[in-house]
């Protein structure tokens, strides 16, 4: 009889040092890496859209920032060069398209994206940008939607791009 009662004990006795967590969840594991933003911009009006518009299209790009509003045109530059922007890269999204895909990639996340925008540039002067569409969740293109981007997230968005009401710049 002793033998069980002493048994029963060593049994418990394992069972809550196996046990040292009780029924505690896991840690959860933090992502690693670069954040991406990927979207598709939508062309209101599809490609005979882009006649709306005066200025010509040398190029058009995605950018998003963490600080809005920006000072001015150079701003944007600036704000590249300050690690503060983001673009979809240096080469142009199609141009007089009804819609393309675009992806941002934020290599410092965590990180609050203030302004999502899709740029025109105008001429080759890479000052001359002028932006034709925010990401926004209101619909209202005078309210950008800000974004919280985490490590190793992938945020899939969507911007219409208006050219009959193009949103006010940014600076």
């Amino acid at each position: 009889m002793k033998s069980i009662f002493y048994s029963i004990h060593l049994i418990i006795a394992m069972l809550l040092a196996s046990c040292s967590e009780g029924l505690a969840p896991p840690e959860p594991t933090r992502k690693k890496g670069p954040a991406f933003i990927k979207g598709t911009i939508m062309y209101k009006g599809g490609k005979d859209s882009w006649s709306l518009d005066a200025d010509s299209a040398f190029a058009i790009r995605a950018a998003a920032f963490t600080q809005y509003p920006l000072p001015d045109s150079a701003g944007i530059i600036n704000e590249l060069l300050n690690g503060r922007a983001f673009i979809s890269g240096f080469t142009s999204l199609p141009t007089y398209v009804d819609s393309s895909n675009f992806e941002i990639q934020i290599p410092e996340a965590p990180a609050t994206l203030q302004y999502i925008g899709i740029a025109k540039q105008i001429s080759i002067d890479l000052n001359a940008q002028k932006v034709v569409g925010i990401y926004t969740l209101s619909g209202d293109n005078t309210k950008p939607t800000q974004l919280e981007i985490q490590p190793g997230d992938t945020i899939f968005i969507r911007i219409i791009v208006d050219f009959a009401s193009l949103p006010p710049q940014p600076f």
